[in-house]
């Protein structure tokens, strides 16, 4: 006999564990944004604590004034049993609520695309009006399955309330347990978006490899909770160890820490490292270490035009400028074989204090770190403004006549000799991925959390090539008060999306666009092959379609056009972002995408390039030297697409190809009025 319990028990316990592992990434990252756990607000996680004493005992996420309750559920179905695991969670937040209730506290229900639509969506979408709508729940336009989902909740609430107190719950104590209840869906699975976006952040602060550190992590959440204890923020870093750093590195949200008025005011800013080229002596170079400033706080030389002015008609040509001795010695180490057989002359330094103490000095700090609080984009290059991640990228200061001052990162190429080099940034991820030296990825991570929905649903299918239909006619700016509303067999009900979010109409669109669906509906049930979705509405599609692909289809009743509600339109949206964000190649010398035979290829996940790369290069693909962009939003991805188009370029994402170089998995991009215009429901 199978342990299917014991497996069931171990996913539960591993999904608990990552989603703890999550919100330990924000601690790390210093992040205030906790919209990857799926909640609102600018609140910065100070503690965590597992297993605790209170009613909601997996796991509570602790800040400034507020309190988040977590029960992880990584499957779990509506039921009207007491002693489910529904009813048992529902329990928990009316104990909560009934022993400790604090203005602010959310009870955050976070589980899996594994669980049911029940909860995923319909009890989602009525937590959701309890927040939103001042009405009674009675008043709330329902179908069959939502009113289902909220007589369960309803009893059970009720039944749990009047256990705990032994009196009736009133209608406005059920509405405020209803409206503190958040239904999160959360992908950590390993190799999930999440989990992408984890390893993504804590390259933030990870010493070592991220992949080693978001392990650490999962063991960490497993031997606290095993142990019923709590960490804060202070104790969690210590806990880490060696395996974390003190100070923020790119990339990552927590970027904009490399440029803060801490950081910047304590870097060297009283000394001058000057590499030249100049005959003197019968050398060729010079190498000068002086101090910057005379004592009446003035700059000793002056920098012009790629020189460097001792005296009038004393000008030297610039080969580089540094802030610190140790900046000089890893340049020359970097380029031993170029210095080789070149005659040196050193003229070093005198002085035995240092020269950043000095008041001139300590007035120039205070002056660039209020230069860096001005720097939107800590990672943009300074001087051709793209992202900047790649390893030892320089972080410089711009003192030059002519040019305005400045301070910030620079890629090695965009470096100039005069630029005043104060130090560099480095990382694990960097050195791992120097393809992608231009990356945005602060930039990706944001896009990354509600995006690719399109992708994600592929891939739970497990189709290895498939056709994406691309609406070159797509319209985002309607705010129609209606939608359209399908009613399934099984009672649920979904609504018309327009990439992954509820489409707004017309009440007169509305009700054509229901009646031509019933039409086409009636025609597949005649055919014997009835539109269905999936259990977990993400797929819409003929009946035979969907059974190949392993699901068990839901087939499509009737379309009705119904008012539109924010309530409907927070439960039944399933993203943020349907196809970004996407990565693409971008030629070196051009700065155009690269094409290879017709083709611009698209990747969803860009730390996996170089898998790409050796797969292409075996098959015979010749690439130029390139980086990596991002298109980071759906508007970014429709420009793109519709460009490529019209100059008669293909896409496609994420191929992999035989030896003879015919596509064996990826996603070939069309255009959908092309394929499917009067030829099915339109959704």
């Amino acid at each position: 006999m199978g342990n299917s319990g014991g497996a069931a028990a171990h996913s539960g316990i591993d999904f608990q564990q990552r989603v703890a592992a999550l919100a330990m990434c924000h601690m790390l990252c210093d992040l205030a944004d906790l919209s990857l756990l799926g909640l609102d607000g600018a609140v910065r996680v100070e503690e965590l604590r597992f297993e605790t004493e209170d009613e909601i005992d997996d796991l509570v996420l602790v800040g400034p004034g507020v309190r988040y309750f977590v029960q992880a559920k990584n499957t779990i179905s509506v039921s009207a049993a007491p002693t489910s695991d529904f009813g048992s969670v529902l329990g928990q937040f009316v104990r909560q609520y009934v022993t400790d209730s604090r203005p602010g506290d959310v009870y955050l229900l976070a589980t899996s695309t594994e669980a049911s639509a029940r909860v995923r969506r319909e009890l989602r979408k009525l937590t959701e009006a309890a927040r939103l709508s001042r009405s009674s729940s009675a008043e709330l336009p329902l179908n069959g399955a939502e009113r289902d989902v909220l007589e369960k909740t309803e009893g059970l609430v009720r039944a749990h309330y009047e256990t705990a107190t032994g009196r009736a719950i009133t209608a406005v104590e059920l509405r405020e347990i209803l409206a503190r209840i958040r239904v999160s869906s959360l992908d950590v699975r390993e190799g999930g978006s999440l989990e992408s976006a984890a390893l993504l952040m804590l390259s933030v602060r990870s010493a070592i490899g991220p992949r080693l550190l978001w392990g650490g992590l999962i063991a960490l959440a497993v031997s606290l909770a095993r142990d019923r204890l709590a960490i804060d923020a202070e104790g969690l870093r210590a806990r880490m160890g060696k395996y974390v750093r003190d100070h923020p590195e790119p990339p990552g949200p927590g970027a904009s820490g490399l440029l803060n008025r801490e950081t910047v005011a304590g870097l060297a800013f009283g000394r001058e490292v000057v590499l030249a080229e100049a005959s003197f002596e019968g050398r060729e170079l010079v190498i000068a270490d002086f101090r910057r400033f005379d004592e009446a706080g003035a700059k000793r030389v002056t920098f012009a035009d790629g020189h460097v002015e001792w005296a009038p008609g004393e000008r030297w040509r610039v080969v580089g400028r540094w802030a610190t001795w140790a900046g000089l010695e890893r340049h020359l180490e970097n380029r031993a074989e170029e210095y080789r057989d070149r005659r040196v002359l050193m003229i070093p330094a005198t002085f035995t204090d240092d020269p950043s103490d000095a008041p001139a000095a300590r007035a120039h700090a205070e002056h660039c770190a209020n230069l860096a609080e001005r720097v939107e984009d800590a990672f943009g290059c300074r001087h051709c403004g793209d992202a900047v991640s790649e390893a030892g990228a320089p972080l410089i200061e711009v003192d030059e006549e002519g040019r305005p001052e400045d301070i910030g990162l620079v890629h090695q190429e965009c470096l100039r000799p005069t630029d005043r080099v104060l130090g560099g940034v480095d990382g694990e991820l960097l050195r791992e991925n120097p393809r992608l030296r231009n990356f945005d990825y602060a930039g990706w991570i944001a896009a990354l959390q509600g995006g690719q929905w399109m992708f994600g649903g592929i891939a739970r299918a497990q189709l290895p090539v498939a056709r994406i239909a691309w609406k070159s006619e797509y319209d985002d700016f309607s705010r129609g008060g209606w939608c359209v509303r399908i009613s399934l067999e099984d009672g649920g009900a979904n609504y018309v999306t327009d990439r992954g979010r509820v489409a707004r109409r017309s009440e007169r669109r509305a009700a054509e666009g229901a009646e031509r669906m019933n039409a086409d509906f009636a025609a597949a049930r005649r055919s014997g092959d009835p539109w269905c979705y999936t259990p977990d509405g993400s797929g819409f599609a003929p009946y035979s379609r969907l059974l190949r692909q392993g699901e068990e289809p839901i087939p499509c009743v009737r379309a009705k056009a119904v008012r539109y509600t924010q309530a409907i339109g927070e439960a039944y949206s399933d993203c943020r972002r349907y196809y970004a964000p996407l990565a693409y190649l971008v030629d070196a010398e051009t700065g155009d995408p690269v094409v290879v035979d017709g083709v611009i290829t698209l990747l969803t996940d860009p730390l996996e390039l170089d898998s790409y790369v050796r797969n292409w290069a075996r098959s015979g693909v010749e690439l130029p030297a390139f980086t990596v962009a991002g298109i980071l939003s759906d508007e970014q991805f429709d420009r793109f697409v519709r460009l490529a188009m019209t100059r008669g370029t293909n896409l496609v994402v994420n191929p992999k190809l035989a030896l003879d170089g015919s596509l064996v998995s990826g996603y070939l991009l069309d255009v959908f009025e092309d394929l499917t215009r009067g030829a099915a429901p339109v959704l």
